[in-house]
């Protein structure tokens, strides 16, 4: 029987609702990519199936980009490796256990950092990105979840497809 999803099991409610949802995000991404990628090669990882993005991509994304959000969340800009981790992350094909050693250090990181966050910010505004876009901190808080697992979708499919092939 395949195991609840990580919101829908009784986890204790140690915080805000938001930061809760973003916890059980992480916890589900872990055990999704886990799950997707058994069995699978490295070379695997990195191929384009009907024109798809890559599996690895996706993994690497995940982790890298709740980091640069997060420190736009912290009211930070991108420093010169978030940059540069930005533009390789479709290009450099990390093996299978790098990425989820990767995964792991990241979530692990977020989720000292969202436990840091004060909830009493979070209608205070962030800028984002070069462009100083301005969202609500609570609103990008919620986009992180929700991009997490829009990748989670891709990754489930993927690996479907490559499977069949």
């Amino acid at each position: 029987m395949k195991p609840r999803e990580a919101w829908m099991r009784e986890m204790p409610v140690a915080h805000d609702p938001l930061r809760h949802l973003l916890l059980c995000t992480f916890l589900q991404a872990e055990e999704e990519v886990l799950a997707a990628t058994l069995g699978l090669s490295d070379e695997q990882l990195w191929l384009r199936p009907h024109g798809l993005t890559p599996l690895g991509f996706h993994i690497r994304h995940i982790g890298e980009s709740i980091d640069r959000l997060l420190t736009y969340a912290e009211g930070a800009s991108l420093g010169a490796r978030q940059f540069e981790i930005l533009t390789t992350e479709l290009k450099e094909e990390l093996p299978l256990l790098s990425l989820l050693v990767l995964l792991e250090q990241r979530l692990k990181d977020a989720r000292i950092r969202i436990e840091a966050l004060d909830p009493t910010a979070f209608g205070q505004t962030r800028e984002l990105g070069r462009a100083r876009i301005k969202v609500p901190l609570g609103t990008l808080l919620a986009h992180i979840a929700e991009h997490t697992q829009r990748h989670l979708g891709q990754i489930a499919t993927t690996s479907k497809l490559l499977r069949s092939l």
